[in-house]
């Protein structure tokens, strides 16, 4: 069985691979790209903007580089990823430059573990008003509920791709006409992505169809690829999450289940 689904996310997850940035001047920012999977490292110097294009999970900035402008775009980057700055991890661009496979990613789990965990105490202490705005949405424009969530999920995951699967109810719109029940996949990196599921999707669902039932269910974790499974449920509807993260801990577990049965309960 677990052979089984380890196959199974093995062929419908994407790699685990994740990039590091550092600022060079205010204008240029060397990226560095790890995957785990080919172990291949691939650098390249490029503005700023196009390296958030191009996808950055971690961004180490010297904050003596100034202008002032080009550090508060930094600091609302936050949100999307972990930020250090070149003091307080005491690496250069040099040691940067240098990063092998296993250092980079040594470096990444350094900087993510604080991220998450700010992230996680963030939600729990906002649990109350989070629920409810959640919740606010739910009925009516589920669309934007799960768009939220899937932001809220990539936080508390610390995730370099997420996908979350749905159900949603397309209204009749003339008389006669029954509504229409459809899945919809939110998926992304750095935003999230409204789209239909395709026949992979449904064939991955069917795979899973038993694992449903309950709240919240961690149905497999892989923590050598980096890939996770959660079967869950909002108000007796199912909701499938895959996503690919670097390590995952207790505590992420227990936010995670603490918001699924507030949602529930809500």
């Amino acid at each position: 069985m677990l052979l089984g689904l380890a196959l199974k996310i093995a062929r419908s997850h994407a790699k685990m691979e994740f990039s590091l940035a550092y600022t060079i001047t205010s204008e240029k920012i060397l990226l560095k790209h790890f995957n785990l999977e080919t172990q291949k490292i691939d650098s390249s110097i490029m503005s700023f903007d196009d390296a958030k294009n191009n996808g950055i999970q971690g961004l180490v900035y010297n904050p003596d580089l100034g202008p002032e402008d080009f550090l508060n775009v930094i600091e609302s980057e936050l949100k999307f990823y972990p930020i250090r700055s070149m003091m307080d991890l005491k690496i250069d661009q040099t040691a940067f430059e240098s990063l092998d496979l296993e250092k980079g990613k040594m470096l990444y789990e350094r900087m993510r573990e604080n991220w998450v965990l700010q992230n996680n105490i963030i939600l729990i202490e906002d649990m109350f008003k989070t629920k409810a705005h959640l919740m606010s949405l739910f009925p009516n424009d589920r669309a934007s509920f799960f768009e939220e969530f899937w932001f809220l999920l990539k936080n508390n995951l610390g995730a370099t791709n997420l996908k979350i699967i749905y159900n949603d109810i397309i209204k009749a719109q003339n008389e006669g006409e029954k509504n229409k029940l459809v899945k919809v996949k939110v998926v992304g990196s750095r935003f999230p992505e409204t789209t239909s599921v395709d026949e992979f999707d449904e064939t991955i669902l069917k795979s899973y169809e038993k694992d449903f039932g309950q709240i919240f269910d961690i149905t497999d974790y892989n923590r050598e690829k980096g890939q996770i499974v959660i079967c869950a449920s909002l108000k007796k509807s199912p909701v499938f999450i895959m996503a690919n993260i670097l390590t995952l801990s207790r505590i992420q577990k227990a936010v995670l289940l603490g918001l699924f049965e507030g949602l529930n309960h809500a």
